[in-house]
């Protein structure tokens, strides 16, 4: 089979395979909440912390009534999922502060600038 510039070699697959092996493990959320009072998601993690996220800054979120907000269920400990609106977002993210698609993040930032 003839090599293109584009092949990823084997030498570059075991320095990612190693480079996997030897990250830190990804903290799992165990549970997820609504709080109302807040009005923000609160996602316990393995670690013993937790995530607290104002529920409008949550792309999907904005316009749910509280009893969809409130339906959280986690799949794997990374996929946070609100079944009743068929909305996901990914728990790696949201610990790096990515709350939606860019044009969603941009939006937040413009809101922020304006306040």
């Amino acid at each position: 089979m003839a090599r293109g510039k584009d092949l990823t070699t084997e030498a570059e697959i075991d320095a990612a395979m190693e480079r996997a092996r030897n990250a830190p493990p990804l903290p799992h959320a165990l549970s997820g909440e609504y709080k109302s009072e807040l009005d923000a998601i609160v996602l316990h993690l393995d670690s013993g912390r937790r995530l607290l996220i104002p529920r409008e800054e949550l792309q999907g979120l904005e316009s749910a009534t509280q009893d969809q907000i409130a339906h959280i269920e986690i799949f794997g400990g990374l996929d946070i999922a609100w079944p009743d609106l068929d909305l996901d977002h990914y728990l790696p993210s949201l610990l790096e502060g990515q709350f939606g698609s860019d044009q969603w993040m941009q939006s937040l930032e413009r809101r922020r600038v304006a306040a």
